[in-house]
């Protein structure tokens, strides 16, 4: 072997050789930087910024429906209201159809594990300053596009009344469907819950709303609980006064704050004894509509019927051929409104959609998997209502719950068309689509248990490339801003709407509930997923002409996602244990804010 100095020799010639061929960078003509101590001392990098409330109340110039007063005489003859108190212990007693104890038989088959600390409506307090103190300014936003939203635009925050509420056997409410599902959870065990606790909302509603006012958020789309106002469900039977009560307040506290109510009539909660007589879903969602609508119509200036019915069959309804009778009863109560009620105000239905994008955009049966999944999640009832068309093919040539989708009559496909008056959906993310094995699709069509029925192709959040779409959260939404337009696009040119309302977009960062309050607080992937969602919804508006009507947040806070609380959506943290259920601003609140601070024209 050569020596250490042979090595040397051989290493000093081979670098002289090569340094000819090397491309350094020459040396800057620039001067050097100067370089110099100085007294150090700290710099203030942010200052206190708070909160900008609204103001202090609401009224519109024109009432957009007749006062109860005079609407009162377009509700049944027969109408009779009531109030309710759930005695577990009544025996069946001789006092009628829709007496006490016929009540108290309708929570026979339910159980619940917790009870609500508190039974009386709680007196709103005023936000401390220190609480709307903004937090750090966000270094990396997105830099200003120079685009502006129109000083109309809807933005807020969503809730729905099952997941928020609480108080489920108080005050005269009946079973709702979702009830069952909180029914089944026997033990309140980490992040599992039965929905009877919630957030308390029925007895902190006051609280809420003056939260919402006291940090800037104008608009606050909540749902109606139908068995709070008919606890019986069925179109007939009695009112029950306390919750008339309840709402009816409810929408007064907003206006008291400045904060405009969206009212949704069914968000998933429909009463078991409808659902039973599905058939009859008609004249018992009128009768209930009819009754909430002639009480709060007069305030209210948007109405949804149904949340996400197009992902409903097999969950809240029966079938896939109920649709049919959801589209109808949608459409029935659209038509009162606007022609008995002469409302002014609007009026839609709001669909689930997560855009399904094909996994390979140069393969055609990845096209025509991703034709199939949409036909499946909205043609079916998007066609009928914007289009006057016919339900898919797809749809009525796949088994459904062992039957066939029956065909829309002409006649009903007329009574349906032209009954919304803006596209209102919740696309919280985007998905790849591709088709299923031959043998595998086969089965799933014919196959109602199947994972992948009724739109038998395949779902996934991965590239081909192996990668993920963007970034994962606790559940199905990802950070995914690159596909926003394009879902924007697909509404906007397939069904050409007059308007589109984001109803519903989130997302609950992994593991979010396992974090430390302070962690849970600072939510900086949600204020990335708000804040770009939003950017690229402008350049929808600005470079594609969507026109974009309004967006609103799920949610306004923690909740109880369908069983758990462990899904955290919210922009503010929900303290289960002080008995207070006191309400926490996250940072991406402030975030929300802000940004339609900077961006909503004056």
């Amino acid at each position: 072997m050569p020596s250490s100095q042979s090595w040397l020799a051989i290493a000093s010639l081979a670098l002289e050789c090569a340094l000819p061929a090397l491309a350094f960078p020459q040396a800057s003509s620039s001067p050097e930087a100067s370089h110099s101590y100085l007294s150090f001392q700290y710099t203030p990098v942010t200052s206190d910024v708070y909160a900008t409330a609204l103001p202090s109340s609401l009224s519109f110039p024109t009432p957009f429906a007749p006062s109860f007063r005079e609407a009162s005489t377009l509700l049944p003859d027969s109408l009779t209201t009531t109030t309710y108190s759930y005695n577990p212990t009544i025996t069946q007693s001789p006092d009628g159809q829709y007496g006490q104890s016929a009540y108290a038989a309708l929570w026979k088959d339910y159980s619940y594990t917790t009870t609500p600390p508190f039974t009386n409506t709680v007196s709103p307090t005023p936000v401390a300053k220190s609480e709307l103190v903004f937090p750090p300014q966000l270094y990396n936003a997105p830099p200003d596009t120079g685009y502006r939203l129109p000083k109309d635009f809807i933005w807020g925050v969503s809730s729905s009344a099952w997941q928020i509420e609480g108080a489920l056997q108080l005050e005269g409410r009946g079973p709702g469907k979702l009830d069952e599902l909180g029914n089944a959870l026997s033990s309140e065990t980490g992040n599992l819950n039965d929905s009877n606790v919630a957030n308390m909302h029925y007895f902190l509603y006051k609280q809420d709303i003056a939260r919402l006012a006291a940090i800037g958020i104008p608009y606050y789309s909540f749902s109606i609980s139908w068995s709070r106002i008919v606890p019986f469900g069925v179109a007939g039977s009695p009112i029950n006064k306390q919750g008339l009560d309840h709402y009816d307040d409810l929408i007064n506290t907003c206006l008291e704050y400045g904060v405009t109510p969206i009212v949704t009539l069914n968000h998933a909660d429909m009463p078991p004894s409808v659902i039973e007589d599905i058939d009859s879903l008609r004249s018992h969602f009128l009768y209930y509509a009819q009754i909430a609508m002639a009480h709060y119509a007069d305030r209210v200036p948007y109405w949804v019927t149904f949340n996400e019915p197009n992902i409903a069959p097999g969950l809240m309804l029966p079938s896939y051929g109920d649709l049919t009778q959801l589209l109808l009863a949608h459409a029935d109560v659209y038509r009162w409104y606007k022609d008995t009620l002469r409302g002014t105000g609007q009026i839609t239905l709001k669909f689930a959609h997560n855009l399904g994008v094909p996994q390979d955009l140069n393969d055609a049966t990845h096209h025509a998997a991703a034709s199939r999944y949409q036909s499946f999640i909205l043609d079916i009832m998007a066609n009928p209502l914007f289009l006057g068309k016919q339900y898919p093919k797809e749809t009525l040539n796949t088994n459904t719950n062992g039957t066939l989708l029956s065909p829309l009559t002409d006649a009903q496909i007329a009574h349906i068309h032209h009954t919304v008056d803006f596209w209102s959906f919740d696309p919280y993310t985007a998905q790849f689509v591709s088709p299923l094995t031959h043998e595998d699709q086969e089965s799933c069509h014919t196959n109602t248990s199947h994972p992948s029925w009724p739109t038998c192709v395949s779902l996934t959040n991965i590239q081909s490339n192996g990668w993920a779409m963007g970034q994962a959260s606790n559940a199905y939404a990802y950070i995914t801003p690159q596909y926003v337009r394009q879902q924007l696009g697909y509404i906007w040119n397939t069904f050409r709407p007059s308007g589109i309302l984001i109803a519903e977009y989130g997302f609950n960062p992994f593991e979010e509930s396992k974090r430390s309050e302070s962690a849970q607080r600072y939510d900086f992937e949600r204020t990335l997923y708000y804040q770009d969602f939003l950017t690229e919804t402008m350049k929808a508006r600005e470079q594609d002409g969507v026109n974009v009507i309004g967006a609103l947040a799920w949610s306004l806070q923690d909740n109880n996602e369908f069983g758990s609380y462990g899904e955290q959506y919210g922009l503010q943290g929900v303290n289960r244990t002080d008995g207070k259920f006191t309400r926490v601003y996250k940072r991406s609140i402030f975030d929300y804010v802000g940004f339609f601070h900077r961006y909503v024209g004056e």
